[in-house]
């Protein structure tokens, strides 16, 4: 996974997907870390905006709170 510039801001949400839900949670922080400064939240804000959905095997960020 890229990258983000820190001037740059995702409005999408962003999925992630494994073969498990352990697989779909390594991505999502994996994301996390590789995007730290960049998402300017820590680890606990970052796992707020996750939701995992109904198949267990994805779970979706969404960069802004209660969406």
């Amino acid at each position: 996974m890229g990258t983000l510039e820190s001037a740059q801001v995702r409005k999408d949400p962003i999925t992630f997907t494994g073969r498990t839900r352990s697989d779909a949670k390594r991505k999502a922080l994996n994301y996390w870390f590789m995007n730290q400064a960049s998402l300017a939240m820590t680890i606990r804000e970052f796992s707020a905006r996750l939701v995992l959905l109904p198949d267990g095997k994805s779970i979706v960020f969404y960069d802004s709170p209660g969406t």
